[in-house]
């Protein structure tokens, strides 16, 4: 499988994210670097990441790990006032994860992102990868 990828289909109040990664774990760090670019826009400030969480994460299957990872970032970054644009994800299964974020203080926000959702919510092996789509409220 190629390298991690994202794209964006945007619907009103809401933004479709498609991913796609070699493993879980990368799936896991490219949702956080899109929702990061969402929020930031592609020109993200270049300020040193200096505010960091621990993350820890359990659910019920990879799609909801992955709701609950983005709905995480967006609570760190409302309550901390960073976007979080790096992830050291250690630990990814479809049940778990263990990560810690870095993030950039007070950057101007482009486009707010109120939480992930489960409609057309998709995390499975595809193409000796794993994919993703979820729905972001915007």
């Amino acid at each position: 499988m190629a390298t991690p990828s994202h794209a964006f289909v945007e619907h009103t109040g809401e933004v479709e994210l498609r991913l796609t990664a070699p493993d879980l774990p990368s799936l896991f760090t490219e949702a956080g670097r899109a929702v990061a670019e969402l929020m930031l826009g592609e020109d993200a400030p270049a300020a040193e990441a200096s505010v960091h969480a621990q993350v820890r994460l359990d659910a019920p299957d990879a799609g909801a790990l992955l709701v609950a990872w983005i709905d995480e970032l967006v609570y760190l970054s409302d309550t901390r006032r960073a976007v979080f644009t790096r992830f050291d994800v250690r630990a990814a299964d479809e049940r778990t994860l263990e990560a810690e974020a870095h993030g950039v203080p007070e950057p101007p926000i482009r486009t707010g992102v109120k939480a992930a959702t489960y409609h057309r919510l998709r995390v499975a092996r595809e193409g000796g990868g794993w994919a993703g789509v979820v729905v972001l409220d915007v």
